[in-house]
């Protein structure tokens, strides 16, 4: 299997992928790398799965990553989990759909 087709699988049953998603809000989490994959990692265990991009390297030891919500989610929704960014060590940033 080509390395291509491979990460399309991988993403497509991991809920994970770096498109956002069309129309929803989204949370940008940026930190220490092992806290912002440990994020990541905690919002794939929500149920239903939260979408989110793989943690990109920013060098020196940081990364960012990107939580998609769906369309429809309630500002105090978005307010929670930028506070869960943030008790985990995290800055964030919420954008809203425009």
């Amino acid at each position: 299997m080509t390395m291509a087709a491979t990460m399309v699988l991988a993403c497509a049953t991991a809920g994970c992928g770096v498109a956002p998603v069309a129309g929803g809000p989204e949370l940008t989490v940026a930190g220490p790398s092992a806290a912002v994959e440990a994020f990541v990692r905690a919002q794939g265990a929500h149920r239903p799965t939260r979408m989110t991009s793989f943690p990109q390297a920013l060098g020196d030891g940081r990364s960012s990553a990107r939580v998609m919500m769906p369309i429809g989610t309630p500002a105090a929704a978005m307010q929670a989990l930028s506070q869960e960014a943030v008790a985990a060590g995290l800055r964030s940033i919420v954008v809203a759909p425009g």
